[in-house]
This record gives structure tokens, C-alpha cells and sequence, in this order.
């Protein structure tokens, strides 16, 4: 692999094959190259909760079980198979044979054990100081033990059942990587991802490239068709566009819903769109001494005009959203009555009672890089702070980059955030946990990022988890749904269509149902 002086050398090398369409069909090139607006935070499956990580990590790690592709139906991956045993307290899992990590470590019922013990065991060596692990305390709150029984065979004890288990195994926190990688790197560890997916690690420079190599040893189909793939945060973008229409860059997120309607037109690209299974939202931090009445919280939902936000915002490429769910989830109740609309007037109303919310300016702080429920997060915080000023709120807004801005509101300093939300799988559990279980709240680490602390919502989100029978969980969903609807910790605002656009010589692409760019399977077909 060459070093990254080199890069920009490589990278031309790529434009000239792309480019060479002229003169007959375009060369498959070596180097596949993916351009989204901002880089990963680490690369370390299990402590990660950021997209373009997890995204990067797509193509290096695997777990026990996978989403069959555009769906959320659970299949065999690492494991070959399972069963469930004891009334649903023990999972068996029969892994795969001739599977080996990227760094020559043979896949056993041990080797996968290590992924699981050192998020369940805080006295675990590779359970890492300042590691948060925030998914396992929510997705896997049931499970008391993770051990091998047999050469291939893992064995997964819960003290209770849990419904959802097997398409949490499918996300990323269980991605299993190599025990090697802590002995070789320790904390760096979660710099260089060990996985067994069909491409490897090489290096990462912040900001501008995380390069990977085909894994020549991948035991799954399709095999990698590229030698490296490249992974750039580009900002701007105008610049991502400019290199994707020059066929520098031949993936790339993060767009500008604006650019569909010119990029739809041209032949040189394709364009792959679908529901996004998100939301995007502001978070009202429960702490705030202005913020805390029910009463103030409506106001600021009555206030705030969702159908200009997505016609404004998204450019119509997404729906205004009425709860913090996607719609058609289960949960959603049937009736068409929203429980939250936009009434100025009634808006002005409750805070006439409430002076105490505009004596003093609120700050409404934002990341200022693209997100997919938030292309433009700036020109949405400019859209809310109009809405919420016309009412009687006084708002300041400021931005900060993506880590920062995310870091603050996981610490709890904000008073008013956006934020956004992608499931990870198609479960309400996914959602509703997240944003409002106490488990969730853990300062530092926080995505319940509202400070909502409720033992009534956290009860019935713990039954929902349990419960396997669904119309049993709908009917605890919905009395989820209208505690927040009471409360309103959150005021869901969009819902973004998934978008990624790709050279029209890019093949084997599948929309990723949860928003993962999975690139291992994609080909050249000029």
C-alpha cells in the first residue's frame, strides 16, 4: 500500500480511468472512491453511534447474523446457524468454519466471544477508560453471559427474554472484530478495526482518507471487486458533486436534496432513493429551568411549520414527521389525529402563561456538516428560530462542528439541539429507548440527550422489549407514544429520504434499509 504522500497520486490515476470512457469503456478502476460530507469519530464498532463510522466499518466488520439486503430480515452470517433455548434465555449460535479476522486469527466460539465480554464486563482489559460502549446498556440489557461451549459454538445467556435480540446481533455494536487487535494496539485499538469482511484495514488519516484493501481471503460472495476503496470526507457539497461528475469520486452521501432534479438528468451518474428510516428532531433538555413546564414545550411544537421545513430543507425529498418514529412503525397509533400541529395562535397562547420562557434567550445549538435528516442543519435552525420567534421565543443559535456539537449534547450543556436519529433496525424499541429510557441518559454518553427520566416510559419500553407478541406490543407502544405526546422531551420534525449517488458504471448497489453504505458487493460494469 502506498503511503498517503501518495495518495493524491492514486487518486488521479482513478480520474484518468474513469475519464477514459472517450476512447471506449471505462476500465474497472483499482480504486473505488467514497465521498460523504464528514469523517468517523473512531472505528471501533462496539463504542461508535455516528453513521459515517459506522459506515466505514461496514466494509471491515460482520456479526453472528446479518439483514438479508433492502430488508430486515435476519440471516445467517458469521454463524451458519442458531437456536433458542429455555424459553428464550439462551441463544446458540453454530459459527461458520474457514473464517479468519483480517489479521490471520481463526474465527472460534472464543475468538467471537471477545466482542461481547469486553462490553459486558466493565473489569474486561479491553473494556477501554472513556469508552461509553452506549449501545450495549440499550440493546442488550438482557444478556448476563457470552461464552464459548464448544469449538464453534456461542453460547448467549439472558436473565430475561428479550424480542428483539436477534436483529440487534445484525448492528454494528455486535460487529465482531479480532482479540489480536487489543494485544497489538491496545487503546489505539479503536483506530484500526480488525474485521472479517471483504475489506481490510490499511490506514486512516483524520479529515482526509480512511483507506482500505480487498481481503483476498474473504470467505463470503461476492468477493471485492476493487483493490482499495477509499473513504473521503469532502464538506462542501459542490466540491462531492464536482468530483463525482468528474469521476474522481464514484459513491457519495450527503447530498443536497436540491441537486436531485440536475443529477436525476444526468447520464454520467445514478441516482438510488428510497424512505429513509429516520428522524430528525430537537431536543429540549429537561434541566433547563425555562424549559421545564409541558406547556412551554407545546408551544414551541405548535410554533414550528414542518411541511415548509421539508419543502424548505429537504427540497420535498422527505415528510414532515408526526411522531419520533417513522411511519408504518409499530407502535404508531392508528387514528390520523396528530398530537402535535402547527397552530401559531395557540402557540402564543400557552406561553402568554409562561413569561419565565422568554425572559431570557434560549440558545438552540446545531452541527454545521451535512446529516441525511439534515442536509443543510444551519438553514434548519434559521427555518426554527423564525418559527419560534414568531410566537415569542427569543433564540440564538450556534453551530459547531459534528463531534463537538454532539459531545455537548451528550454532556447535557445544551437548552434547545438538533439532533437526528437512523434506525439501526426496523423495531420501535430501536427508537423509543434511545430517546427515552433512563438507560439511556448517561451523561458523557448520552442519546436520550433530552434528560427524560420517566420509570413509567422506562417500564413500558422494558415490557415492549420482552413482549413477542405484537399486537401486545403495540398496545404498549402507544402508551410509549402518549407519555411523549404528554411530555414532549423531543419535537420530531422530518423524516429524510435515503440518498446515495453513484457513477452509472457502479453496480451491485442495494439500499441499505437501516442507511449503511455497504460497498463490499458492488462491481464495475462499464
Amino acid at each position: 500500500m502506498p503511503p498517503f504522500r501518495h495518495l493524491a497520486a492514486l487518486l488521479c490515476l482513478t480520474l484518468l480511468a474513469a475519464c477514459s470512457k472517450k476512447a471506449g469503456p471505462a476500465a474497472a478502476p483499482a480504486t473505488l472512491v467514497f465521498a460523504r460530507g464528514s469523517d468517523a469519530t473512531k472505528l471501533d464498532p462496539a463504542d461508535i453511534d455516528d453513521g459515517e463510522s459506522v459506515n466505514a466499518l461496514a466494509q471491515i466488520c460482520e456479526g453472528l447474523v446479518r439483514f438479508k439486503p433492502g430488508t430486515f430480515e435476519v440471516e445467517p452470517c458469521l454463524a451458519r446457524s442458531w437456536s433458542v433455548k429455555d424459553g428464550g434465555l439462551l441463544y446458540l449460535f453454530d459459527l461458520r468454519n474457514g473464517v479468519t479476522f483480517h489479521d490471520g486469527t481463526p474465527l472460534t466460539a472464543e475468538t467471537a466471544a471477545f466482542t461481547f465480554q469486553r462490553q459486558l464486563d466493565p473489569k474486561h482489559p479491553a473494556h477501554l477508560p472513556g469508552a461509553g460502549f452506549q449501545y450495549w446498556g440499550t440493546l442488550f440489557p438482557e444478556v448476563t453471559e457470552v461464552k464459548a461451549v464448544g469449538l464453534m459454538s456461542l453460547a448467549i445467556s439472558l436473565k430475561q427474554p428479550n424480542g428483539t435480540l436477534l436483529s440487534s446481533l445484525a448492528t454494528f455494536p455486535a460487529w465482531l472484530i479480532s482479540p489480536r487487535s487489543y494485544d497489538t494496539y491496545k487503546a489505539d485499538m479503536q483506530s484500526h478495526p480488525v474485521g472479517t469482511g471483504p475489506y481490510q484495514f490499511k490506514e486512516w488519516k483524520p479529515n482526509e482518507a480512511i483507506v482500505l484493501e480487498a481481503n483476498r481471503t474473504y470467505w463470503g460472495e461476492p468477493k471485492p471487486a476493487f483493490q482499495r476503496l477509499v473513504i473521503r470526507p469532502v464538506r462542501e457539497n459542490a466540491a462531492r458533486l464536482l468530483q463525482l461528475r468528474s469521476g474522481e469520486v464514484h459513491v457519495l452521501t450527503g447530498l443536497d436534496p436540491a441537486e436531485l432534479a440536475g443529477l436525476r438528468a444526468d447520464p454520467s451518474v445514478k441516482v438510488v432513493e428510497g424512505p429513509g428510516l429516520n428522524v430528525g428532531y430537537l431536543s429540549i433538555n429537561h434541566d433547563v429551568a425555562q424549559l421545564r413546564h409541558p406547556d412551554v414545550r407545546r408551544a414551541m411544537a405548535l410554533a414550528i411549520d414542518r411541511d415548509a421545513l421539508v419543502k424548505l430543507a429537504l427540497a420535498g425529498a422527505g415528510s414532515p414527521a408526526v411522531w419520533p418514529l417513522p411511519p408504518g412503525f409499530l407502535g404508531v397509533p392508528k387514528t390520523t389525529v396528530s398530537p402535535i400541529r402547527f397552530d401559531r395562535e395557540e402557540a402564543r397562547r400557552l406561553l402568554a402563561a409562561h413569561p419565565e420562557a422568554t425572559r431570557e434567550p434560549l440558545e438552540m445549538a446545531t452541527l454545521n456538516e451535512p446529516r441525511i435528516y439534515f442536509p443543510d442543519p444551519v438553514k434548519v435552525a434559521s427555518l426554527l428560530r423564525a418559527d419560534l420567534e414568531a410566537v415569542g421565543f427569543k433564540i440564538n443559535v450556534t453551530a459547531r462542528d459534528r463531534q463537538t456539537h454532539m459531545q455537548f449534547m451528550r454532556d447535557g450543556k445544551h437548552q434547545l439541539g438538533l439532533l437526528g436519529w437512523v434506525g439501526d433496525v426496523g423495531d420501535p424499541d430501536n427508537f423509543l429507548s434511545m430517546f427515552f429510557h433512563t438507560a439511556s441518559a448517561r451523561r458523557g454518553f448520552a442519546n436520550n440527550v433530552s434528560f427524560y427520566l420517566n420509570p413509567e416510559m422506562d417500564k413500558l419500553l422494558d415490557e415492549g422489549r420482552r413482549e413477542g407478541d405484537p399486537n401486545n406490543r403495540q398496545a404498549l407502544y402507544e402508551k410509549a407514544l402518549g407519555l411523549w405526546a404528554r411530555d414532549l422531551p423531543l419535537i420530531p420534525l422530518c423524516h429524510a429520504n435515503d440518498i446515495v449517488v453513484l457513477r452509472r458504471e457502479v453496480g451491485g448497489f442495494v439500499l441499505d434499509k437501516g442507511g449503511n453504505v455497504n460497498l463490499g458487493p458492488v462491481n464495475w460494469q462499464p
